[in-house]
């Protein structure tokens, strides 16, 4: 081959990186930060970036807190890519809280969000409604103006079941940060109608608490008095009072077969008092079936007092305590039965001194059929 000319030089090549540049880079730059006025270190930063001279990565970002105004904060929250965004949310929302005007920040958050789309938004939207800074720590949702600034970015819920379990998600963590319990914004919210009610899932997603369950109970019975009924009971058991007879007797730890566990116990002994007089009945009938103890036998007493007459008419307590009564017979006629009947009506009653006996009959009979043969 040829040799080259005397005048020919091989190209400029870059030296080689440092296996520790980077590590030698960064703690360059962190002097450079510890020796840097607070206020200058975002324009230095807004500086590489808008020069792409260093990628927004975590050590920047790490500088980068209490170190920036309003305006600088939003120079750097639009440098971070769509994909980065879920990873970079937490940062950004922990500035939001802490860097003083927390409604101006978030919007700014929620203006630069809503340049990716309907999609991503909804998706980062869910994600920011979701986190534990949001919702729990700084509890913004509880404050009217940043649930406002969410509120309007959050897409309508009509036709979209995306959109519908985004506003569903909002309504739990908003009542999470004890926002307003509000059955008639939840509705127009989450696009609530009769064809289109919640379901089971959703249910038991909007369940956070007393107030929510109470909330649910009344908008969606059929799936939420299974679910939350007998929580409220255990904590307040008049609620009791407000649920039907067909909603209460569905409350499965208070059926026969719930009251085989004796966890149950307890809230059912509670409840009794506070319901109607037949509901009572049942519950105390089931109850002493399960228990067999004295307490619950004076709440079975108490209850079949309690009853109408047409109504005691039709219960047979043979049939609904079966082993017991057939065990226990002549306490629970004492002490349940005759308790309720007019004493003429109880067997002392009927051979009481003021009701004539049979034996005293038939000798007054007999006294009667001699004077007449007398005569």
């Amino acid at each position: 081959a040829p040799s080259p000319p005397p005048s020919w030089r091989p190209p400029p090549t870059l030296p080689p990186r440092h296996p520790h540049r980077a590590a030698r880079d960064a703690r360059y730059y962190l002097l450079f930060v510890a020796c840097t006025p607070p206020a200058g270190v975002a324009r230095y930063v807004l500086g590489m970036l808008a020069g792409q001279r260093h990628e927004l990565d975590d050590m920047l970002l790490g500088s980068l807190a209490y170190r920036m105004s309003g305006a600088e904060f939003r120079e750097v929250i639009e440098y971070i890519q769509p994909s980065a965004w879920p990873s970079r949310l937490q940062w950004a929302l922990t500035c939001v809280i802490e860097m003083g005007d927390t409604c101006e920040m978030l919007r700014h958050v929620l203006d630069v969000l809503a340049a990716f789309g309907e999609g991503l938004l909804a998706q980062l939207l869910k994600a920011l409604l979701t986190d534990p800074l949001l919702a729990t720590t700084a509890k913004l949702l509880a404050q009217a103006e940043p649930r406002t600034l969410l509120r309007q970015r959050l897409p309508k819920a009509e036709g979209s079941a995306a959109s519908r379990a985004l506003w569903l998600v909002y309504h739990r963590e908003a009542w999470r940060a004890g926002a307003p319990y509000t059955r008639e914004e939840l509705r127009r919210d989450a696009h609530l109608t009769a064809k289109a009610p919640l379901s089971r899932p959703e249910v038991l997603l909007l369940g956070v608490d007393a107030p929510s369950y109470k909330l649910l109970i009344e908008e969606a019975p059929q799936h939420a008095v299974c679910a939350f009924a007998y929580r409220l009971l255990e904590a307040e058991p008049a609620f009791a009072a407000k649920l039907s007879q067909a909603q209460l007797l569905s409350v499965v730890e208070l059926t026969a077969s719930g009251l085989r566990d004796d966890a149950h116990w307890e809230t059912c002994r509670r409840v009794v008092p506070a319901v109607e007089p037949a509901i009572a009945l049942r519950l105390s009938i089931d109850l002493f079936k399960a228990s067999r103890e004295l307490p619950d036998l004076q709440l079975l007493k108490h209850a079949y007092h309690r009853i109408d007459c047409f109504t005691r008419k039709q219960v047979w307590l043979p049939a609904e305590l079966g082993a017991l009564w057939t065990s226990h017979r002549d306490a629970l006629q004492r002490e349940v039965v005759e308790g309720a009947l007019p004493h003429a009506t109880t067997l002392g009653g009927m051979f009481s001194a003021h009701v004539p006996r049979l034996d005293s009959a038939s000798e007054a009979a007999e006294g009667g059929a001699k004077q007449e043969g007398r005569l």
